[in-house]
């Protein structure tokens, strides 16, 4: 036996090495399956996420949207529900066509509100939607509906004013606010697609 190990002493201590080669290629290509795996469970954690991230964002910007649209609604339902209240109360003085007078100042200055406009341009602004220029339209118009106003001295003499509305324009304009209000508040339901 001692001889045959001397004589096949290369061949066996080949055969050991190839059996040490193919074992530490066998562990290797188990360690590498092992690592592929875990690389995969991550970049499959990190996908979900980002699909959760991207899910997350899209229900913020949804609700985001609902939370506009039902701010739009109520500020528009709100200008239309003082328009109504200003034509029931100030009838007379939205025929006249001439002069002006402390009632049709009340009517500009005082009855439409711009409830909630600060928020809802902030948001227009964000939202980057198609009402935004609407909006600043209807914005602008109520603000030059009260600017509509003057001063009239009591006595020549004296230093006291009474300031007075314009009644040239008052029911026409007031019809106008009414009208872009109800468009704008229509349109964004038909934008977020969702019935008055």
């Amino acid at each position: 036996m001692d001889q045959f190990l001397y004589d096949w002493q290369t061949v066996i201590a080949g055969g050991l090495a190839v059996l040490a080669a193919l074992g530490t290629i066998w562990a290797t290509i188990g360690s590498a399956g092992r690592e592929i795996k875990a690389s995969q469970a991550q970049t499959d954690v990190a996908q979900s996420q980002i699909d959760t991230t991207i899910r997350l964002e899209q229900d913020r910007v949804a609700s985001e949207a609902r939370a506009f649209r039902a701010m739009l609604a109520a500020a528009m339902a709100r200008v239309l529900a003082e328009a109504a209240w200003a034509r029931t109360t100030y009838s007379g003085v939205l025929t006249q066509t001439t002069g002006s007078s402390v009632d049709a100042l009340t009517v500009r200055t005082k009855c439409i509100t711009k409830g909630a406009f600060a928020e809802l341009r902030a948001a227009c602004v964000r939202q980057g939607g198609p009402l935004t220029g609407e909006f600043l339209d209807l914005e602008r118009e109520i603000d030059s509906f009260a600017r509509q106003c003057e001063s009239l001295y009591h006595r020549p003499q004296s230093s006291l004013t009474i300031r007075t509305g314009k009644h040239a324009g008052l029911g026409d304009q007031l019809a106008l606010i009414e009208t872009k209000a109800t468009v704008l508040r229509k349109k964004a339901f038909e934008v977020f697609e969702v019935k008055i």
